[in-house]
């Protein structure tokens, strides 16, 4: 028996368990292999694997595929104790990799409310009244990712909360992070009245009538709260990441690329068994007058947790969970409040002065050093000019031989010149798909101005240019559902002018390619790309098994499929 050489015509792959020809003609000897754990039948698989991009059947044994081809020869292979599912038909995919979250930064919203794209201001009252009514008086209700814009465009008021929540303190975020949504029991706990001192940067809104709080807290205004009593509870990250894990594996989410940064966190949901889904984790690096003596700190920090999760048998059973992978850095704002770097004046702003937030030259320094202990580097850059910027420092930053790849995150506008050199550099393209289709017309339009419109949100220039695009949410500041930024890639709607049109769809992505960003590409970017990203023979076995199968034509209505199980390593986690 050979492992992993067996290729009939129908593409089965039988690994470890095959035989040098059909499974029923093996010898008495081999037919005393264990038979799988998992055989998964009658399904739409879409393997993300080129040489079997479709099958209809999979087997698993000791939480690794073990076989992918077809029913009628899959089928054969279980014995008595193998559990076999029949998927009638629906579509199952390979575990989904967010390839940029905020696990913990958005728990608020697994723990909470989560009031994102829902336009009528009636709804997300209901779903706060029904929050407080299944909560102790007292208790914090958190979350929010509201968005005015997205309703009458009217700021919410702290008399709506106080209608639905009276006995709970209520603080919600918007959706960009930019502000707070109160009501009259947390600002009383936190001590905040008209005259509060409120940090630079922040603003505490005013009713002109009666020059009180409105209940919307702006910018550093939000910090006012920080102090209130029951607040850091509600805040718990260890409570929060529990959540956030269970909310995306009910997305169909096994893996993502976070940026919280929170390392203790996550180990203690992973020592708790809790830790069901694979996180390559970020930790940030910010400007330092010794920048040696920063990453030898960051890096002992890497030991720590690759030595806690390596001495956990969870990682034999489960492959690994938990590894810090990568440092972080921001080099610029975002295009909503003027704070992106841009190579022109913002068409709607021209005297807007953008100071960035590493300047170019220590931008370099950073870069070199963490390549010098052996980080890979992650930058969020918004703007044409900060692209720049981080293409110049990584052009001048030597890299040792099999690191990961360096990434830019967001990448929301770039000149036709930069795209090109992402390949040219082996610099990966970090993107999230629904800051375009949520914000070109809401303010993207506006600060960049229609002739620069071309260069924003460039997926299919990225692609055809044979950069590396790994697609992702930037949760809690979009969805964190991957249905939705895949199905984001292939309509590319935005509101413009009051209604909701295509535009530029010469930037649209093929499903194949936006699933694609949405498993391998993201596995590509850490040691695990042999290990999971597709549905192929020895590779760990997370799948998603969603609720019908999808067309072949596959178009929006993608964002309405729902998840109705995800496997991870062969063990079911959601439900």
């Amino acid at each position: 028996m050979t492992p992993n050489k067996f290729l009939p015509a129908s593409s089965l792959l039988f690994g470890a368990l095959a035989c040098s020809f059909l499974f029923s003609a093996c010898s008495n000897e081999e037919s005393t292999v264990a038979s799988p754990d998992l055989i998964v039948i009658n399904a739409d698989v879409h393997t993300v694997d080129s040489t079997v991009p479709i099958a209809d059947a999979f087997a698993v044994t000791s939480g690794r595929f073990v076989a992918v081809g077809d029913t009628t020869e899959i089928r054969p292979m279980a014995g008595e104790d193998t559990v076999i599912i029949d998927a009638g038909g629906v579509s199952i995919i390979p575990g989904l990799i967010d390839g940029h979250t905020h696990l913990i930064g958005g728990a608020g919203l697994a723990t909470g409310v989560d009031l994102s794209e829902i336009e009528d201001k009636d709804e997300w009252l209901r779903i706060i009244r029904e929050k407080a009514d299944s909560l102790p008086a007292g208790a914090w209700i958190l979350g929010g990712a509201w968005n005015h814009n997205l309703s009458d465009g009217i700021l919410p008021t702290r008399e709506m909360l106080d209608s639905v929540a009276p006995e709970n303190p209520v603080l919600l975020r918007d959706i960009d992070f930019h502000s707070s949504w109160a009501n009259t029991l947390a600002i009383e706990l936190a001590g905040i009245s008209a005259d509060s001192e409120v940090p630079p940067g922040g603003e505490i809104l005013l009713d002109p009538a009666t020059g009180e709080a409105t209940g919307i807290f702006l910018e550093g205004a939000m910090r006012l709260f920080n102090g209130a009593p029951g607040l850091a509870d509600a805040r718990d990250p260890v409570a929060g990441a529990r959540a956030a894990v269970r909310m995306a594996n009910s997305l169909g989410i096994t893996s993502a690329h976070d940026m919280s940064g929170n390392l203790d966190a996550f180990l203690e949901v992973f020592s708790d068994g809790d830790l069901t889904m694979r996180i390559w984790e970020g930790v940030f690096a910010g400007p330092s007058d010794d920048l040696e003596q920063h990453f030898a700190d960051l890096n002992a920090e890497r030991k720590r947790v690759r030595d806690a999760v390596a001495a956990d048998a969870q990682s034999e059973k489960m492959g690994t969970l938990f590894q810090v992978g990568y440092v972080k850095m921001m080099i610029d704002g975002v295009l909503s409040t003027h704070t992106a770097m841009m190579k022109a004046p913002y068409s709607d702003n021209p005297d807007a002065i953008v100071q960035p937030f590493i300047q170019k030259d220590h931008l370099d320094e950073m870069v070199s050093a963490a390549h010098a202990a052996g980080f890979p580097v992650a930058v969020h850059a918004i703007g044409d000019e900060g692209v720049s910027w981080v293409l110049d420092a990584f052009e001048g930053s030597p890299r040792s031989p099999g690191m990961p790849m360096d990434r830019i995150e967001h990448i929301e506008v770039v000149t036709p010149d930069d795209v090109a050199r992402f390949a040219s550099l082996g610099i990966a393209a970090s993107m999230q798909p629904h800051h375009a289709t949520c914000c070109v017309g809401d303010y993207v339009i506006d600060r960049i101005g229609r002739d620069r419109l071309p260069n924003a949100y460039v997926w299919r220039q990225m692609l055809d240019t044979d950069n590396h695009l790994v697609l992702g949410s930037d949760w809690a500041t979009s969805p964190l559902n991957p249905l939705i930024q895949i199905a984001d890639t292939l309509h590319r709607e935005t509101r413009i002018d009051g209604v909701v049109r295509p535009w530029d769809e010469g930037n649209t992505l093929t499903f194949a390619e936006a699933l694609h960003g949405y498993t391998q590409a993201g596995a590509d970017m850490t040691p695990w790309a042999g290990e999971i990203g597709s549905i192929s023979v020895g590779k760990w076995a997370d799948f998603v098994i969603l609720d019908e199968r999808l067309p072949a034509e596959i178009n929006r209505s993608l964002e309405n499929r729902k998840v109705t199980a995800t496997y991870l390593a062969g063990e079911q986690v959601y439900p």
